[in-house]
């Protein structure tokens, strides 16, 4: 009788799974973190990538927090060696406010090893240039580019320094009067004249693919519902007239009280009534505060937002 035996080329076979010594081998750093370069110009197109080394495959997540902005940028991986195929950075980030021209930490941690830490630092020699059309950034006074509707339900408004979510300003509405309980706190008009052009030169008019961005600040209050209008040269005047032109938005209003702190807003202009030949005239964009009356106390408390980098986008929102 013959009998047949087979056997296995332990040298050559492969094994789908995970490495014994990934799941069960004691963990080693072979190279600690490192930078690339210790400065990076992301206006410029650079980019700057982080190293390291283990001794097997493992969870890491490395965090870049910006010592002035308080930006934060994390990049995640299950690797053995960390470089520049998987921990580029190009000046984006995770959690907003964006990047300033600052001094940044990188810290790199492993989730399964709670004792180990690496530490890194980098210089951001300007912030990243991101795509699109910017309506405005607060960055310089408008001047009689915004008006203010203040009704008489003492709306203040204006650029604040405290809190930006990119470079050193932002704008704020807040209303003061908390004692007689109103509806309409106020509203601010930005006419496309802040671009230094009557009807905004948007990258396209197609509305599907015009996306409107924005990053808006809440403090978290449970009263306060905040509203953006565009506005339509209805009589082709070929200027901003409040009472002639029209009004367009998106359906559901911006709750602020479902988030705390910056937050972006994006959708497509498809979201709105307004057609293609009406986004070749937009005149203003309109910031309405409203004081949501039902579940407001008495005296009810005051509500207000923040808002930065308004800036159209093609295709999609905005990337971080």
């Amino acid at each position: 009788m013959a009998l047949a035996f087979s056997a296995c080329d332990h040298e050559t076979d492969t094994f789908d799974g995970p490495n014994l010594v990934d799941r069960f081998g004691p963990f080693n750093v072979v190279t600690n973190l490192g930078v690339s370069q210790a400065t990076v110009d992301f206006a410029a197109g650079e980019t700057v990538f982080f190293t390291a080394e283990f001794n097997k495959n493992i969870n890491w997540v490395i965090e870049i927090t910006g010592k002035e902005s308080g930006a934060v940028k994390r990049i995640e991986g299950f690797d053995r060696v960390i470089n520049a195929e998987n921990a580029t950075w190009d000046g984006g980030t995770t959690d907003l406010p964006l990047f300033r021209n600052e001094a940044c930490d990188v810290l790199l941690t492993i989730p399964e090893e709670p004792t180990f830490t690496g530490m890194a630092t980098v210089e951001t020699l300007s912030s990243k240039q991101y795509p699109g059309f910017l309506f405005t950034d607060f960055e310089s006074d408008a001047g009689t580019d915004i008006q203010i509707g203040n009704f008489e339900f003492e709306l203040t408004a204006g650029r604040e320094m405290d809190i930006p979510s990119q470079g050193e300003s932002y704008y704020r509405l807040a209303g003061t009067d908390n004692i007689v309980a109103n509806f309409f706190v106020g509203l601010v008009d930005i006419k496309s004249t802040v671009t230094g052009q009557n009807y905004l030169d948007l990258p396209t008019t197609v509305p599907e693919e015009l996306y409107f961005n924005c990053f808006m600040y809440s403090d978290g209050g449970l009263h306060g519902l905040a509203i953006i209008d565009f506005a339509v040269d209805a009589d082709d005047s070929g200027e901003f007239e409040a009472d002639n032109d029209e009004f367009y938005r998106v359906a559901t209003d911006y709750d602020l009280a479902t988030w705390e702190g910056w937050r972006q807003i994006s959708h497509p202009m498809s979201d709105t009534p307004i057609t293609e030949e009406e986004l070749g005239k937009v005149v203003a964009i309109r910031l309405l505060l409203i004081s949501n009356m039902a579940a407001q106390p008495m005296p009810p408390l005051q509500v207000d937002y923040g808002v930065d980098f308004m800036i159209f986008t093609t295709g999609g929102p905005l990337e971080l």
